[in-house]
């Protein structure tokens, strides 16, 4: 035989676990990628070269969902019935809702969302209408080299206390944004984002999540960001040594007004998730569930909300990262693009990936160091004390475990009150 070895000239092609294929697909269905970027990534990411045909035959092999081939019809209308109906405040349009649909598999082209909207919430279309709203940030001009070359941070006070006006209830989100590729790599619902203790172990735990710190963190002038921004510098100047301070500054301190990457994100927030929340979140006051009064009904709310808000948050940042941004010609970073697939890709946008890796051994000996000086995480970031947590476990157990979702959270909280009272009364 000429070819004893059964070899060919491109050499042995090593092919990925099914497991491994199967989550790229799917990733990539999600994010809603041209087949030509799937194929480009199948490659950066698994090393695995492959073509359009192949391509194709994978897809059918694991069932990944196509828009071509969108569920049936009445599927489609429960599935935007079911996602429009918790949009109390109907600020969201047929992209919004396309995107959070393909998170679930749901591929159903925008022309179709938009018909089933029009049919059932007719009224939606005339509050979104072009002009009702302008915006009141100036726009300028933003230059970047890649992810986590700046990270900007900020805190959002929307849904705090003056927001909600029910006793001591606040639930202050703080958040980080990168500038170059447009992603939210980690946002939180924090007790108090004005104390420099809460925000410094809450950058320690965005430091664990993402594996790095930013070339430069951009911060406004609060009282906040002490501990943030020693804990920045001394990673930068341990992990990246060589890189001049004059030329990348470590962190940029300036007016809130201007921090434009995050402070300009806080609106598409409060429009897409945060009026429905707060509509959710003051019917326990509409209805005089709640009073500020009882003492065990503060950390008895947030015992219930805060996990439900957080995955609501979580969900937002997810579709967020995964929606497609405008197309802007002149625009010198990436424009018109999926920003996870940006940060995740950056070869394929003309960027440069700036993390700067940090070990986790060096975040646990900060955060022992800082827990000297300022106290333990749990003192700064905790909702409630352990054995609180203890108590509404075990309520909740008597109760039966009913189902806990943003619908039934109130009435959880009802059915949790008479038989907690008497377990503290004792």
């Amino acid at each position: 035989m000429p070819n004893p070895g059964g070899k060919n000239g491109y050499g042995d092609k090593s092919t990925p676990s099914d497991e491994e294929l199967e989550a790229a697909l799917r990733r990539y269905a999600a994010q809603n990628l041209a087949q030509e970027v799937r194929i480009a990534n199948l490659k950066s990411d698994l090393n695995y070269s492959i073509r359009r045909t192949k391509l194709k035959e994978l897809n059918r092999k694991f069932n990944i969902p196509r828009i071509r081939k969108p569920p049936a019809l009445e599927v489609a209308r429960q599935a935007v019935i079911d996602k429009v109906q918790l949009d109390v405040s109907q600020q969201n349009g047929p992209n919004y809702f396309k995107t959070l649909l393909q998170q679930e598999g749901l591929m159903n082209p925008r022309d179709t969302i938009r018909r089933i909207m029009v049919e059932h919430f007719p009224l939606g279309f005339d509050n979104r209408f072009p002009g009702k709203k302008k915006s009141t940030i100036p726009r300028t001009a933003l230059n970047s080299n890649g992810p986590f070359h700046e990270v900007s941070s900020d805190g959002h006070e929307k849904l705090g206390k003056q927001a909600l006006d029910m006793g001591d209830i606040g639930l202050p989100i703080y958040g980080y944004k990168d500038k170059w590729s447009d992603t939210i790599p980690f946002m939180k619902f924090v007790p108090n984002s004005r104390t420099a203790a809460a925000i410094g172990h809450l950058f320690l735990d965005f430091i664990e999540s993402t594996g790095a710190i930013p070339i430069q963190m951009t911060m406004d002038k609060g009282s906040e960001i002490g501990w943030q921004y020693a804990i920045q510098d001394a990673f930068r100047s341990t992990f990246a040594p060589d890189i001049d301070p004059e030329i990348y500054p470590v962190c940029r301190l300036i007016k809130s007004v201007h921090n434009t990457i995050i402070e300009a994100f806080w609106r598409w927030l409060k429009e897409k998730m945060g009026l429905n929340l707060k509509a959710i979140i003051l019917v326990g006051k509409t209805e005089r569930i709640f009073s500020p009064d009882v003492e065990f009904h503060l950390p008895l709310f947030y015992w219930i909300f805060v996990p439900l808000l957080q995955a609501q948050l979580d969900e937002f940042c997810l579709w967020w990262n995964q929606h497609r941004v405008r197309t802007q010609k002149d625009k010198n970073m990436p424009s018109g693009h999926v920003p996870s697939d940006a940060f995740d890709h950056p070869q394929n946008f003309g960027g440069l990936d700036c993390r700067i890796p940090v070990p986790q051994a060096a975040v646990d000996d900060m955060r022992k160091m800082i827990t000297e000086e300022i106290g333990p995480r749990d003192a700064h970031l905790s909702w409630f004390n352990p054995e609180f947590g203890q108590l509404a476990e075990a309520i909740y157990t008597q109760i039966g475990e009913p189902a806990l979702s943003l619908e039934t959270a109130w009435d959880v909280f009802q059915n949790m009150l008479k038989p907690m009272a008497e377990v503290i009364e004792l």
